[in-house]
């Protein structure tokens, strides 16, 4: 049982990094820091790895 409220955790902790990066995302655009198509894809890529990292060690974790 406590797999699974590591997992829930986990999960949770990734979902607040992936809001905070979209908010951080969006204030760069409106302070014009840089262009959005290149912001996005830089948030896609370490959004990618976030999903990734938590979808491994869900999978170690429970299996």
């Amino acid at each position: 049982m406590n797999e699974v409220w590591y997992v829930v955790g986990l999960v949770a902790v990734s979902v607040a990094v992936l809001a905070l990066g979209v908010w951080f995302v969006r204030r760069e655009i409106r302070d014009e820091v840089s262009s959005p198509p290149v912001l996005w894809a830089g948030y896609a890529v370490v959004a990618a790895f976030v999903v990734f990292g938590v979808l491994r060690t869900s999978w170690v974790v429970l299996s």
